[in-house]
């Protein structure tokens, strides 16, 4: 969600008009009277008018033309603020027929044409007007508004620059250059004009201060960004996207329950809100605050599986994995959103021709340069990837911060590109230029995502990968990467793209992260020195009331037993305590663990017995950690991708018998470890044993892996592509 979710919003235009009378003050904010500002024009034309009369005209004659012009456009000012507009128009051209260059006629009449969509002709005004008031900022700032209509944008940024460079603070021409600037993506110098806008003026319509907002939240100023959209529902009490908006930034900086109470607004003006909905279940679950979830979760399951495809507010299809919803309903969020992206046709793929020794040119397209689970993952096997078969290109979505993991990767990748700041359309062009054969988005849906990239097919091949695990719906996604065991062929319909099947698993392991000699005692740890340690450190939203009521039936039938979970946020502690309570259990029996740094939190995996995953969202790279350090899991595999990835570590580490097929063996496969000590033990010793000989964290067969599969999508796309 790095860009803001809902962009709604509409653009407000500040238009130089003289609409008003003329010893007002001008609307621009400039504290001068009107005819001394913006209305200057008429100075202008009386100055200039003698000029264009022929013959030369004698003194009385002259006099005579000023007194006439002038009445003329006293009559036109008194029509138009009447909203007589047509006569106000009439008396303008009558002021042509007296001066054809007048500027004050000619900007009028312009502005008429603009408001009527005559973009050409209007722009023709203006620049005559220009012609004799030459560098007159109201005439420059309505012919960049007809340039922008036009779709001269370049154009027009170099009108409101003009006037900028005379007037800095011309209210008027900072806000259209803040709209351009926007447009265009260049969101750092976008908030920078706004900043000098707000100084100057905040009387400014909601517009103004939601355009703000957006830009803010793509510098990931996310509190700038909350701040300017307070101001908006100030001033629009009922403006349903904007508490939309909120509640998506709240959630982004983890205020959780501000964003509840931004979605319930939302709610209350737009009842059946998808996204509102979605993001409710989602700001709840984050919380673990299910008071009401099940009736949302009913809710969008009943909204999700209708055949009504069209809506304007979409469910966000990353925050419904966590939900106990069906795989064709993750499928249709998806579709439904991919089409708030991309409408109409797509532009045709690049043809990328490799030459017979030339090494193929892959990608990664990703924002999670940095302390990020999937980074935690990927980078041992990046740097395994064998260069005299793939060059390896990474374009970082992350503005650079020198931060440990970036460092690695840029060492890792033979070409490493900063393109945070770029624009879509920059970051394709420059993807198409370095002729990319195949390219791999790492984050999908997810936060910080560029998801507008992809639909401008800067590739012969795109591949969803990792990052979001679940299908995008969207037709310019050729393929996911995935394995057999967590797309298996009788789920396949429930994907857009085609599967791209890794031998073994899809999940990548990094085993550097697990740091050498002993893992932490118990006490160290936080630990009970005896009793059964049932762990699972998984994100709140993964913790539905189903799962964590079995995880109370096994510590209720496991005397003496705890349960360690990652102590997350001061709402989720005690909250899960109260739901402990309520199941009559002692809430000291649930042991939070701090976060940590990555080695230190995968060596203390070791301190617990068993991990227990979470359904349907399973773990993924905390339960790779979990079998790095040796610590055995059991899940339970569905339907969906996300409740699969864990079964296929195991299948890969050969523990099958650990994946469950339902809660029922769920729930007795555990109490059957937790009761058989060596049984336990058995499978912690395979665990290690097969650490050596199984392709889990063998990751130099899975980087070959990787590259026979590059090779093999490469080989049948130039088979089947025209010649």
């Amino acid at each position: 969600m790095g860009k803001s979710l809902l962009a709604h919003a509409l653009v407000h235009r500040f238009v130089s008009t003289s609409a008003i009378a003329r010893n007002a003050p001008c609307p621009c904010g400039s504290g001068r009277r009107y005819k001394d500002c913006h209305g200057a024009l008429g100075n202008v034309a009386t100055a200039t008018v003698a000029r264009s009369v022929a013959p030369p005209p004698t003194d009385a004659s002259a006099g005579a033309a000023i007194n006439a012009i002038d009445a003329l456009l006293r009559q036109a000012e008194e029509s138009f603020a009447r909203g007589e507009l047509a006569v106000a128009e009439a008396t303008w051209q009558e002021v042509l027929s007296l001066d054809p260059g007048h500027p004050e006629a000619l900007f009028h009449l312009g502005n008429r044409l603009r408001e009527r969509g005559e973009h050409e002709a209007a722009i023709d005004y203006f620049e005559r007007a220009l012609e004799r008031a030459p560098g007159h900022p109201g005439v420059l700032n309505n012919l960049g508004l007809a340039l922008e209509a036009r779709g001269d944008a370049q154009r027009a940024e170099r009108c409101y620059r003009e006037v900028l460079a005379a007037q800095p603070q011309h209210a008027d021409a900072l806000a259209n250059l803040a709209n351009v600037l926007s447009v265009r993506e260049a969101f750092d110098e976008t908030v920078a004009v706004y900043e000098k806008l707000f100084t100057i003026r905040r009387d400014l319509p909601a517009a103004v201060w939601i355009r703000r907002a957006m830009a803010q939240n793509r510098t990931q100023d996310i509190a700038g960004a909350i701040d300017s959209y307070r101001e908006v529902a100030r001033l629009d009490p009922d403006a349903l996207q904007v508490y939309l908006h909120l509640g998506t930034l709240y959630i982004q900086q983890r205020s959780f329950a501000e964003a509840d109470t931004a979605l319930r607004r939302a709610l209350e003006l737009d009842p059946g809100n998808r996204y509102a909905l979605s993001q409710l279940a989602h700001t709840r679950q984050q919380r673990c605050a299910w008071d009401g979830l099940a009736e949302l979760f009913a809710r969008l399951r009943q909204s999700l599986e209708s055949e009504d495809a069209n809506t304007e507010f979409p469910v966000l299809p990353f925050a419904i994995l966590a939900m106990p919803l069906s795989p064709l309903a993750q499928l249709r969020a998806a579709q439904r959103w991919a089409r708030t992206i991309a409408k109409g046709p797509l532009p045709p793929r690049p043809t990328v021709r490799r030459g017979p020794r030339e090494r193929l040119r892959v990608a990664f397209v990703t924002a999670n340069m940095h302390d990020h689970p999937t980074m935690h993952l990927s980078l041992e096997f990046w740097e395994k990837i064998d260069r005299a078969r793939l060059e390896m290109f990474a374009y970082s979505l992350r503005r650079h911060d020198d931060n440990p993991f970036e460092r690695r990767a840029r060492t890792a990748f033979e070409h490493f590109a900063d393109v945070s700041k770029e624009p879509a359309a920059r970051i394709a062009q420059r993807i198409r230029e370095d002729r990319i054969a195949i390219l791999l988005d790492r984050n999908g849906y997810t936060l910080n995502g560029r998801e507008d990239i992809f639909p401008l097919c800067p590739a012969p091949i795109q591949v969803n990968c990792i990052g979001f695990p679940g299908t995008m719906g969207a037709p310019w996604y050729d393929y996911i990467f995935t394995d057999r065991f967590t797309v298996p062929e009788h789920l396949r319909h429930f994907y857009s793209e085609q599967p791209l099947y890794m031998p073994h698993m899809a999940f990548p392991s990094d085993t550097t992260r697990l740091p050498a000699g002993p893992p932490p005692s118990r006490t160290a740890c936080g630990l009970p020195d005896s009793g059964f340690v049932f762990c699972c450190f998984s994100n709140p939203p993964k913790i539905l009331p189903d799962v964590f009521a079995l995880w109370m039936r096994l510590l209720a039938a496991v005397p003496g037993s705890v349960l360690w979970l990652l102590g997350t946020s001061d709402e989720v502690m005690p909250n899960l305590r109260r739901e402990a309570a309520r199941a009559h259990i002692d809430p000291a029996r649930l042991v939070f663990a701090p976060r940590v740094e990555v080695g230190e939190h995968v060596a203390r995996n070791a301190a617990a017995d068993l991990f227990l995953d979470t359904y349907p969202y399973g773990a993924h790279t905390t339960a790779n950690d979990a079998l790095l350090a040796g610590l055995p899991v059991l899940t339970c595999a569905g339907e969906t991708m996300v409740s699969r990835i864990a079964g296929s570590q195991l299948e890969a580490i050969g523990l099958p018998e650990l994946v469950a097929e339902n809660f029922e063996q769920y729930e007795a496969r555990a109490l059957e470890l937790a009761s058989r000590p060596e049984l336990l033990r058995s499978y912690r010793a395979r665990l290690a044993a097969n650490r050596a000989t199984h392709p889990l964290f063998d990751m130099a067969r899975y980087a070959r892996d990787f590259e026979d599969a590059m090779e093999r999508l490469w080989s049948d796309h130039a088979g089947n592509a025209p010649v």
